[in-house]
């Protein structure tokens, strides 16, 4: 290993290329960052002391060949800002260009200088080279092919810095460039470079418990092998996770994978370490096995991704409705259990058909999580229920594996979170509020589901209702004088509770409003909801009334949504 001080313009000025491997991070610099880097460069410039330098970090490379001439380095650490400074090269060349400014650096300059290697084939023409995304991003940007067009993080860079670069602080920018330093480190082959990346990316902007686990599966492959498995294998995870540009997907897809895996309620950023030990208790956490370990993961997030809707849908028409449910509660610690039972069905072959049992226990699941949530009980001690669950065993030759799993969703719930009588979810939905942060999600996926099971195929579009209060949340007089001598208690008791809430097309908006419940029944009479268009029929809207609905609604949710344990 050897380090120095090297001034940052001197790594990028020589034919040299610097490559982001594989298995590192894509750029994911923002605002903050980026603004701070300016900064800093301007600072500089206007410093009194010019002759002392700024240092802005580490950069870590190990060199992987030397051939015409030119270097090629790969990149350890340090990709963020390196891909920032070229980013910030090619707008200050296109000020200067556009600008006619001359000096020091012309924008020619800086383009056959400090960003492309001038007769070079078109693979070593960049001096830096990102991955996949990122790379056909910046490749835009240095060749001014719709430059900065994208939606990722490289396209959001270029178009934050180039509002920031003008004509008035070009050369400011060049000057705290020329003094920007950075310390250099060469790795050879005896140094540890997982274990120097790891220690290093423990300060500065964290990496994510996804963004480890990518580095621990390719570093050290053949690069061969690193492209085979991340074409082949990561980024089909990633899209099938929707996570191209948002990694906390992948971190809670990989948090509930090791949740199943290790019968343990993994912390979210406990993931990458339990994922590592996790492989060298089972044996493969070495090289020979990592593909293997990469497609059981791609697989296992095609199946993540049809539970958590980003992913296209094979699932059979029976197991996506519970699914849909489920996703529509905005309940997700279900999760490591529902993953494994579609593992299951996709190991027996059963992906794509509409297996009788899957829908059963899927069914329990739904119910289990919905009840709860009627009857206002709180979720405390549900997620490690469902680890347990995910974790055990099913003897192979069950005849009845629906009935094997709500067995065992009985034992468990005993223990960890009870579901709830029908006496209780009858009672929480005459008296708890169900409206109002997570509560509205969770209403409009239980009226759909009861508005679907009403009307069936002539439904419309849960996608395009609302939930609606009856009873306005802000009192009018006439209001007042409906609901008599105790309206604000009225109010105040029952304006939240499901017996109050309805759905209604998103067009009606603030149409509905407060008004008189005399106005609403002439809206509510074209609804193409039926609970709603109900509502219409009745004289008057009062506390009567409310409580009226609200048991109609408890018989509904206890049919929807049984009980019966493991009998």
């Amino acid at each position: 290993m050897k380090a120095k001080a090297t001034r940052f313009l001197d790594l990028i000025e020589d034919k040299v290329q610097y490559l982001v491997p594989r298995w590192q991070r894509r750029y994911v610099w923002g605002e903050t960052e980026i603004h701070r880097l300016i900064d800093d460069m301007l600072a500089i410039a206007e410093a009194q002391n010019q002759e002392r330098p700024h240092y802005g970090g580490t950069m870590i490379t190990v060199q992987e060949s030397s051939a015409g001439g030119m270097k090629v380095h790969r990149v350890v650490d340090g990709q963020q800002r390196l891909t920032t400074v070229s980013i910030l090269l090619a707008c200050i060349a296109e000020t200067l260009n556009a600008n006619g400014i001359g000096g020091e650096l012309t924008g020619e300059d800086i383009r056959d200088d400090l960003l492309i290697n001038p007769r070079k084939q078109e693979d070593r023409r960049r001096k830096l080279r990102l991955q996949d995304g990122d790379e056909d991003e910046y490749r835009r940007i240095i060749e001014g092919d719709s430059a900065g067009s994208g939606d990722g993080h490289v396209a959001s860079a270029w178009r934050i810095v180039r509002k920031r670069v003008n004509a008035e602080n070009v050369q400011s920018l060049i000057n705290g460039l020329h003094r920007l330093r950075v310390i250099t480190i060469g790795l050879d082959d005896r140094d540890d470079a997982q274990q120097i990346f790891e220690s290093l990316n423990a300060t500065g902007k964290p990496l994510t418990e996804g963004e480890k686990v990518k580095n621990w599966l390719l570093m050290g492959l053949p690069e061969g092998v690193q492209d085979t498995l991340h074409d082949d294998h990561w980024l089909p995870i990633e899209e099938e996770l929707g996570a191209r540009h948002d990694a906390e997907r992948i971190d809670l897809f990989l948090r509930d994978v090791m949740r199943w895996w290790t019968g343990r309620l993994v912390a979210g950023n406990r993931t990458y370490d339990e994922f590592r030990r996790w492989a060298i208790r089972e044996g493969l956490d070495n090289e020979a096995r990592r593909p293997e370990l990469c497609s059981r993961l791609a697989s296992l997030a095609a199946l993540y991704g049809q539970m958590t809707g980003t992913a296209a849908a094979q699932a059979s028409k029976g197991v996506k409705r519970k699914l849909d449910h489920l996703r529509a509660m905005g309940i997700d610690s279900h999760r490591p259990f529902t993953l494994r039972l579609l593992s299951d069905a996709q190991e027996a072959g059963e992906s794509g058909r509409d297996p009788t049992w899957l829908v059963h226990v899927l069914g329990s699941v739904s119910n289990w999580i919905t009840r709860l949530w009627l009857a206002g009980h709180s979720f405390t001690g549900l997620g490690k229920a469902f680890v347990q669950l995910a974790s055990q065993s099913s003897p192979a030759d069950e005849p009845d594996r629906a009935r094997f799993w709500q067995r065992r969703m009985a034992e468990v719930s005993d223990q960890r979170r009870s579901v709830p009588s029908d006496s209780e979810v009858t009672e929480g939905i005459r008296r708890t509020s169900k409206y109002g942060g997570k509560d509205t999600r969770a209403t409009r996926a239980v009226l759909c589901a009861m508005m679907y099971y009403e009307q069936w195929d002539e439904a419309p579009s849960c996608g395009k209702l609302t939930v609606e209060h009856i009873m306005p949340q802000s009192l009018s007089e006439a209001w007042r004088n409906d609901l008599g001598d105790q309206a604000e208690g009225i109010h105040g008791r029952h304006l939240h509770r499901l017996g109050n809430l309805t759905l209604c097309g998103g067009r009606w908006g603030s149409a509905l409003s407060n008004h008189s419940f005399e106005k609403k029944k002439k809206l509510y009479e074209n609804s193409a909801v039926m609970m709603t268009r109900e509502l219409a029929k009745l004289p008057k809207w009062d506390e009567a009334a409310i409580r009226e609905r609200a048991e109609e609604l408890a018989k509904t949710a206890l049919t929807l949504w049984p009980w019966t344990g493991g009998s």
